[in-house]
């Protein structure tokens, strides 16, 4: 497998992008994963829609005040874009896979289950630990033929599924 058929696989996974958070060496791979819950720390700080009806005979600065007590509980980085609707979203970025630019062979590292990632490294000597990632849960793969393409693009798809859940 090139690594521009890779590529293309990793990007064609719905909501996938590429991003260099860490240089220009490492590709990182993406998908926007929105919060569960519809609730923020903004609406639960305000209530319940009776609470807010309550409050609409209250000053301005004591509503105020409840937004602003609620928008300083928001972690940093919460708000994002998704699909470039304009819509804030709730989420955070999470990355599925990373490959490294300019490397001979070719190397992927991959998300995966603890068990899974195990079972991979012993029965292939060119899965290994990932990387300068959780050993854990993360496999670097070098891709010289030993693992077959396809059994590569079905750890891809784990790796992305596991993030998406």
């Amino acid at each position: 497998m090139t690594r521009a058929q890779l590529e293309k696989h990793l990007l064609d996974l719905p909501g996938a992008v590429v991003d260099y958070p860490f240089g220009p060496t490492v590709a990182v791979y993406k998908v926007f994963i929105p919060n569960k819950s519809s609730d923020s720390h903004l609406d639960a700080a305000q209530g319940s829609s009776e609470e807010r009806a309550k409050r609409r005979n209250t000053t301005l600065s004591e509503r105020q005040n409840v937004t602003d007590t609620a928008m300083r509980q928001e972690p940093a980085g919460a708000t994002g874009f998704a699909s470039g609707q304009g819509k804030a979203v709730r989420g955070d970025w999470k990355m599925f896979a990373l490959m490294a630019e300019k490397s001979t062979p070719l190397q992927i590292s991959l998300k995966c289950d603890p068990q899974l990632a195990a079972l991979l490294r012993e029965k292939y000597e060119t899965i290994l630990a990932g990387y300068h990632l959780n050993k854990k849960h993360w496999n670097t793969i070098l891709l010289t033929g030993q693992v077959p393409d396809d059994e590569v693009r079905d750890l891809i798809r784990h790796s992305y599924e596991l993030v998406k859940s």
